[in-house]
């Protein structure tokens, strides 16, 4: 640590030197020609020995490594699109040029470089440098060892450096952007709109989970940051969409774990006059593409688990699947709280924290069935607890017209035919609302605006959500959550 706050201090003492000289050391606009990739591409066959002179480029990047032998300098470029050599030397640059490369530049500055391509005897395709300027002189060395799954936590924090000095970090990142875009290419063949819906709302719903909460100083209210944007898509159904998808920014208050950060991004649908059994078909054609798009194959491999997302997936009531992997008959053997407590109890399970069948049923199927299931599988209809804004099943309502979709064991997805019955769901809410009085802070407060807009009258209507960072993870390879948002959220040091 020593050694580095020393650079520190002489690379400061560089800045000040070249202020005083009348030099910017934090550059100006520099006009580049290429990126280092696609001279890569366009020199590819280039022979060792072989000079393109009159071919000249302009490029600029971090120096990533220098190499001084006399006067010459073999130096490493990176740019956002890779990293390449550049050959300095004083009989080209002068002598004045080449001094201020030699004491004033460090590896981790960013420079601009002017000349030409060839490939060195050794076949590295190289910049033959014939001029050059100091765009940025960076205070920070790069770390000469970079700690890797030994020091995660500082990756995170730090993503700027672990974007420099780790190309598989942006390889992730990349595969994330074209996960975004295969769901766009996807939604419109299928004739759906993008729409925008509020981030900062006067209440929170759609889901229920515990909110963040701020005040709007102006109008002097308490406002929420959104823990869904369903029911601002409902609305817009009502107003008279009937195909459309949102990338969600959504915040819950709630803990930090491998799959769980408190802002998050879900892409969510709403379909008009469709129901939930047309949005299984939809999501498993749907997970299908962007696989196809990002990976070039349906056949994934997850931490040595091979997954194949090729439809048709397996699909299996809630109540068989309990059934299944544990024995117990929630449709007609534990059918009361009492019974289905027993029921988990001899199964191991601590069921103290439930206070109804359904809570019963919905642990038992988390904690003991959902980690078997790693294929694609889409599970429905659910208890009704599990979503309160789904409608019932009308030959049995304690179960809701709704389907999850677990890969990995993992909850990918929700999708659920809408309630739009005004009276049924203003009684959901009234029961919501009195959990709430009661310390249930993920419990949903009622929305009598949106209770107005159903009374104009929604049609027929089933959504979709799923969560992009789980599906990067998924497409990725990678372990945490962490791995996919350029800044998870972290507690802060002392020094931050």
């Amino acid at each position: 640590m020593e050694g580095v706050t020393s650079e520190i201090e002489e690379r400061k003492k560089k800045v000040t030197e070249l202020k005083r000289s009348g030099f910017d050391p934090y550059g100006k606009k520099y006009e580049k020609t290429h990126y280092i990739k696609e001279l890569a591409d366009k020199f590819h066959d280039l022979k060792n020995g072989e000079k393109k002179e009159k071919f000249k480029v302009s490029l600029a990047g971090r120096i990533r490594s220098i190499r001084k032998h006399g006067k010459i300098a073999f130096c490493d470029l990176q740019d956002t699109s890779g990293r390449i050599q550049i050959f300095i030397e004083t009989k080209t640059i002068g002598e004045r040029k080449f001094k201020f490369f030699d004491e004033m530049v460090n590896t981790g500055d960013i420079i601009g470089v002017r000349g030409f391509i060839f490939r060195t005897q050794r076949g590295e395709l190289t910049v033959w440098v014939q001029d050059f300027e100091l765009l940025t002189k960076a205070i920070r060395p790069l770390p000469k060892e970079w700690f890797g799954l030994k020091d995660k936590e500082l990756r995170y924090r730090q993503r700027y450096v672990d974007l420099i000095l780790n190309p598989e970090v942006r390889e992730v990142f990349e595969k994330r952007r074209k996960i975004n875009e295969a769901i766009r290419e996807f939604m419109r063949m299928k004739g759906f709109v993008e729409v925008e819906t509020p981030i900062l709302q006067p209440i929170y719903g759609g889901a229920s989970a515990r909110p963040f909460e701020s005040k709007l100083h102006a109008l002097d209210m308490k406002v929420y940051m959104r823990i869904s944007n369903e029911l601002y898509l409902k609305r817009l159904i009502v107003g008279g969409y009937e195909k459309i998808f949102e990338f969600s920014r959504d915040f819950r208050n709630e803990g930090v774990d491998k799959l769980h950060n408190p802002e998050f991004t879900q892409v969510e649908t709403m379909w008009a006059y469709a129901d939930y059994k047309d949005n299984m078909s939809f999501a498993e054609e749907l997970f299908s593409f962007i696989a196809k798009k990002v990976l070039g194959t349906t056949k994934i491999e997850y931490q040595g688990r091979k997954i194949d997302l090729k439809p048709p997936w397996k699909r299996i009531r809630f109540v068989d699947a309990i059934k299944k992997h544990t024995g117990i008959d929630f449709e007609k053997n534990a059918t009361t709280f009492e019974k289905a407590r027993k029921d988990a109890e001899k199964l191991g399970l601590d069921v103290s924290d439930c206070g109804t069948w359904d809570e019963v049923a919905i642990k038992v199927f988390e904690d003991l069935v959902q980690p078997k299931l790693i294929q694609p599988t889409l599970v429905y209809d659910y208890p009704a607890e599990a979503a309160g804004l789904a409608r019932l099943k009308k030959e049995d309502p304690r179960f809701v017209m709704a389907f999850e979709i677990i890969i990995n064991g993992w909850e990918m997805g929700l999708s659920y035919c809408e309630e739009n019955d005004p009276e049924r769901l203003k009684e959901f809410w009234k029961k919501s609302e009195q959990r709430l009085k009661k310390g249930d802070f993920e419990a949903q407060k009622m929305d009598k605006d949106f209770l107005r807009a159903l009374e104009y009258g929604l049609p027929p209507t089933s959504g979709l959500g799923f969560g992009i960072d789980r599906l990067t993870m998924l497409l990725t390879n990678s372990l945490s959550i962490r791995d996919v948002i350029f800044f998870p959220f972290m507690r802060p040091k002392d020094d931050e």
